[in-house]
């Protein structure tokens, strides 16, 4: 039978937090139109609707923001110039769709961007992405185009309903597998750029390596590109290990204010050349090449003519398609190996891409902003940053753009040039602006070596190694996903291989769920069972193995079992299946003579067992039940004893009786 020993103080808190009799009242008659409608005040919609967190920092801006912001601007304008005109081949797009893509999402971000120190913009693991979906080759730029339209209206549309939280189902070593394997295929297709290879080399990883080193063994290879592209790597890896060196000199001054002027000139000017490296590769060999063209000598692979200007601003078209060339902005609708498609068909080629696409461009945002975030001791939201990406891609779909997000490498350099808010990225656009109305013509000196070795030390930073190690100390079992990603994204692809990681990842999740962990004690023949973490469901099988376990291995011992008290501390809801296992339970117990008993249950599960199971036995502590059921015990063993003596007793005054 029930027992009103529960704990008055768990009820009394519960309730109290529920503001009293009012809760109570509303707990009882449930949800009605007024509660609803008083819910869906203005406020309230504004509060639950993304914003502009512009608001919050314009009114305060000062000077000195002013400098730092134009400072770290000019920084990564440098840095993205060659950055977006490499990662635009990764696309499979002529290089000046880089530049396209560089500069209204930093405007966008400007307005309703959260995180200071983020930049969007084109990256590496994205412009993979977009070859893989839209196949720009094979279907056009229109393509690409409306790929960054459909991940914009994705996007918009998951943070008005906040669907960040999703990300919670991507995990640390999840997205350590994905950016290791997207890292080397990355720079497995730039390895034929080195070589000077000019034959088509096939995308996935395993045709792509077996592609370009059969094309190298067959001699194919171009001896001016292969000493571009090597010189420029350790060039590259050597500037990155030199402003390691020369960030180290400031932090080892005990006393900044007393360093000599010129000094700290000097460390500026090395930490300005150190970071902005991959222009300087850039310009460097481009001077070179432009040496040996007015020479006629034909020593290295050039990026070849740009189109000039700024991109036309319209409507993406998203009813015909045609492959790209360097000359044709737009898909040409007269080629006569032009596709005519609807917008059915395209999001129909895209498939699995048109979610993948916008969750991984999400993923990199999201996760970006929360690691400065930490770094920088401020807080974003994550609703806020996929509403800021969705309004970016949406905008930057008007200017020829290809799917943009945050730039880990660029956002580093932001934080480290001392940006101070998001206007910084006003000025990156700036400078992205003015290279594709002026420099543009003098981009087509550029190696395509020296695009490629900027992609390839970018890209193999990415490659965590360490994480292996950590995990084998820390849990063997997050192994599984980060193998399943990173196989999956090597091998069958990027936009399947992500896909496939989280769905281990969320099985991996519910097999957690359906087996918390237990742990028993036995004193004398009382039981005490606690289980660790949620009961529901899935999980509630799992509790009937643990029972028979334990009364397995106490029948091994020779030790009765009389009572199971099931101490209920960790748990803070349960479900109708629950209740139906634990009745079961308790009446399978009841045929073996063993008791059930449950203590520590809080407000709502106790609600809910009443309900379900009318007769239950429950105490506040597990002290208490021991005591309680240990003086059971005691009088059930007597009357027991007493029984047996009486019987026994009967009997033999009937045999008396019999002799007599």
């Amino acid at each position: 039978m029930y027992s009103h020993r529960t704990s008055v103080a768990r009820r009394n808190r519960y309730f109290t937090s529920m503001n009293g009799e009012m809760a109570l009242s509303r707990e009882n008659r449930g949800l009605t139109a007024s509660d609803l409608r008083k819910s869906l005040t203005k406020k309230n919609l504004l509060e639950w609707l993304p914003g502009f967190p512009i608001r919050s920092w314009l009114p305060k801006y000062s000077m000195f923001d002013l400098q730092s912001d134009i400072t770290a601007g000019l920084t990564v304008g440098l840095m993205v110039v060659p950055q977006a005109i490499a990662y635009a081949g990764i696309a499979g797009l002529p290089h000046e769709y880089g530049l396209y893509s560089s500069f209204m999402g930093c405007i966008a971000y400007f307005f309703v961007g959260s995180a200071k120190d983020v930049t969007l913009g084109p990256t590496a693991i994205m412009s993979l992405m977009v070859n893989s979906v839209a196949d720009p080759v094979q279907f056009g730029a229109g393509y690409a185009i409306a790929l960054t339209l459909v991940c914009g209206v994705i996007q918009l549309a998951m943070s008005m309903f906040r669907l960040g939280a999703l990300m919670s189902f991507i995990s640390a070593p999840v997205i350590s597998g994905f950016t290791s394997a997207a890292a080397i295929t990355i720079a497995m297709g730039q390895v034929k750029h080195i070589f000077g290879i000019k034959q088509h080399v096939p995308r996935p990883f395993i045709k792509c390596v077996n592609g370009t080193f059969s094309e190298v063994f067959h001699g194919d290879v171009r001896g001016g590109d292969i000493a571009m592209g090597v010189t420029c790597m350790l060039v590259a890896i050597g500037l990155k290990q030199f402003k390691t060196v020369v960030t180290d000199w400031d932090k080892q001054d005990k006393d900044p204010a007393a360093v000599p002027r010129r000094v700290r000139v000097s460390r500026k000017l090395l930490w300005f050349v150190t970071t902005g490296r991959n222009a300087l590769i850039v310009t460097v060999a481009a001077l070179i090449a432009y040496a040996l063209q007015s020479q006629n000598k034909d020593y290295l692979t050039l990026t070849g003519k740009m189109k000039s200007g700024f991109p036309p601003v319209g409507v993406p078209e998203l009813h015909s398609t045609a492959p790209v060339n360097s000359t044709n902005l737009r898909p040409c609708t007269t080629c006569a190996n032009a596709n005519h498609s609807g917008i059915g068909d395209i999001m129909t080629d895209f498939g699995v891409g048109a979610i993948s696409v916008p969750l991984i461009g999400l993923l990199e945002l999201v996760a970006i902003a929360q690691a400065f975030a930490r770094q920088n001791n401020y807080v974003i939201d994550p609703n806020q940053e996929l509403f800021a990406i969705g309004i970016a891609n949406i905008i930057s779909a008007f200017f020829c753009s290809y799917p943009v997000t945050g730039s880990f490498s660029r956002t580093a350099v932001n934080a480290a040039s001392g940006v101070r808010t998001p206007a910084a990225g006003l000025v990156t656009a700036s400078v992205v602006l003015l290279a594709i109305g002026v420099a543009t013509p003098l981009f087509r000196f550029i190696p395509v070596a020296a695009l490629s070795a900027i992609i390839i030390t970018a890209v193999l930073g990415m490659v965590n190694i360490k994480i292996l190690v950590t995990l084998w100390k820390v849990k063997p079992t997050d192994l599984i996903p980060l193998i399943v990603a990173f196989a999956g994204t090597l091998f069958l692809g990027i936009e399947y291989g992500v896909i496939l990681a989280v769905v281990v990842n969320v099985f991996y999740i519910l097999y957690l769920q359906a087996r918390p962990h237990f742990t028993w004690r036995a004193t004398g023949d009382i039981v005490v069972l606690r289980v660790h973490g949620g009961l529901d469901f899935p999980s509630i099988s799992y509790l009937r193995q643990i029972l028979r376990g334990i009364e397995e291995e106490m029948a091994n011992e020779t030790m009765a079992l009389s009572t199971v008290i099931f101490d209920w501390t960790c748990v803070m809801d349960v479900d109708y299946t629950v209740v139906l296992t634990l009745q079961d339970l308790n009446d399978e117990l009841k045929r073996k003579d063993v008791s059930l008993v449950h203590v520590a249950l809080e407000p709502p599960v106790e609600k809910v067992l009443l309900a379900g199971i009318p007769h239950f036995q429950s105490y506040a502590t597990v002290e208490e039940a021991h005591s309680r059921m240990h003086v059971v015990n005691l009088t059930s063993d007597f009357h027991h004893e007493t029984d047996r003596l009486l019987k026994s007793g009967a009997t033999a005054s009937t045999g008396g009786d019999d002799g007599l």
